[in-house]
C-alpha cells in the first residue's frame, strides 16, 4: 500500500510539474514526498526521476513504469472510495423486503436515487407477499420493510394506500357478463365465486393465507404478481390487482362490483431500530417516501 501511495505521489509531482504544487494537493511536505520517491527507487532498484533545469522529470524507465502503474493507481483510488463510504456509513449491503403490490416504477426510482448517493453499497431486494416481508424483518434478515402487513410492536411510516379491484381479460365470461349488465347493476360475490380465481401465495414460510382470496371453488395460486397478470390476461381466471397496476394493463378489464368487495390497505414503511442512526438506511427510507409523492 505504501508503494502504491508513492506511485500516486510521483504521478502528481509529474502532473503538476514539481514537489511544491504536489505537496499542496497531497497535503504532504515536499521533503516527505521526495524521501518517499527515493525510498521507492531503492526498493525497486530503478531510477525513476531526474532533475533537469531545476525541474523534476521522469527517466525513460520511470515513464514506462508509471504508464504501467496508472491503471493500478486508478483502481486503488476506486477501492479507497469504497472503503471511505463503508467507514462513513457502515452499510456495505442494503437488504430490503418490498411487497409486490408496491409500484415497480416507484421502487426503481427509489433504488436509482439511493444508488446515486451510495454507489458502492449492494442492494438485495426481496419481493414478498403478505406475511413474507414482516417475517424477514422480525428475523433481522432485512433492514427495511415496505408492505401492507403490520410488524408487531414496530412503528412504521405510512407512505400511501393501495386499493384492490377485480380484473379479467377481455375474453373471460365475467367480462361478457359485465358488458350485459345495466348501468345501475353490479356483479355479486356469488357470481365471482363461480369462476376460477388467480391468487398470490403468501411468501411467509409458515402461513397459507393467499392475497385476494375470495373463496372460489377453482383457483390458480402463483408466487408473483406478474404471473397473476399474465394468467388473467389469458382468460384463465379473474383476480384482485392493485388499482395502480391495472392502469398500465390495457388488456385487462375492471369488473363492476360493489365498493365493499374492493379491499383497501395502508402501505407501511419500517426500519430496524438499530439502524435508526444509519445514514444509508435513512437515505433508502427517504427515497422510498419521495418516490410515492412523485
Amino acid at each position: 500500500m505504501d508503494d502504491f501511495r508513492t506511485w500516486h505521489w510521483l504521478e502528481t509531482v509529474i502532473e503538476l510539474g514539481g514537489l511544491k504544487p504536489a505537496s499542496e494537493r497531497l497535503h504532504r511536505t515536499p521533503s516527505t514526498i521526495s524521501h518517499a520517491i527515493k525510498q521507492l527507487e531503492r526498493r525497486i532498484g530503478v531510477t525513476l526521476v531526474e532533475t533537469r533545469a531545476r525541474r523534476i522529470q521522469l527517466t525513460e524507465a520511470g515513464s514506462i513504469l508509471l504508464e504501467h502503474m496508472r491503471p493500478l493507481i486508478r483502481e486503488l483510488e476506486g477501492v479507497r472510495g469504497v472503503i471511505e463510504q463503508f467507514r462513513d456509513t457502515g452499510a456495505s449491503v442494503m437488504r430490503l423486503a418490498v411487497d409486490q403490490v408496491f409500484p415497480h416504477d416507484r421502487l426503481i426510482a427509489a433504488m436509482e436515487t439511493f444508488s446515486t448517493e451510495y454507489p458502492h453499497t449492494r442492494i438485495e431486494l426481496f419481493e414478498t407477499v403478505l406475511g413474507g416481508g414482516p417475517a424477514m424483518f422480525r428475523d433481522g434478515e432485512v433492514g427495511v420493510y415496505l408492505g401492507l402487513e403490520p410488524v408487531g410492536d414496530h412503528t412504521g411510516v405510512q407512505v400511501g394506500r393501495v386499493r384492490f379491484v377485480p380484473c379479467v381479460g377481455p375474453n373471460h365470461p365475467l367480462a361478457e357478463m359485465a358488458a350485459e349488465l345495466p348501468d345501475d347493476e353490479r356483479l355479486s360475490e356469488g357470481q365471482l365465486r363461480q369462476h376460477r380465481q388467480v391468487v398470490l401465495r403468501d411468501s411467509h414460510p409458515e402461513r397459507s393465507a393467499n392475497a385476494g382470496w375470495l373463496g372460489a371453488a377453482q383457483r390458480i395460486t402463483v408466487d408473483h404478481l406478474h404471473t397473476a397478470v399474465e394468467l388473467m390476461r389469458s382468460g384463465l381466471g379473474f383476480g384482485w390487482l392493485p388499482e395502480h397496476e391495472v392502469r398500465t394493463e390495457t388488456d385487462l378489464e375492471v369488473l363492476p362490483v360493489d365498493d365493499g368487495l374492493c379491499p383497501e390497505a395502508a402501505l407501511m414503511l419500517y426500519r430496524q431500530r438499530d439502524l435508526m442512526a444509519s445514514p444509508a438506511h435513512q437515505c433508502m427510507m427517504e427515497s422510498l417516501v419521495d418516490s410515492v409523492s412523485r
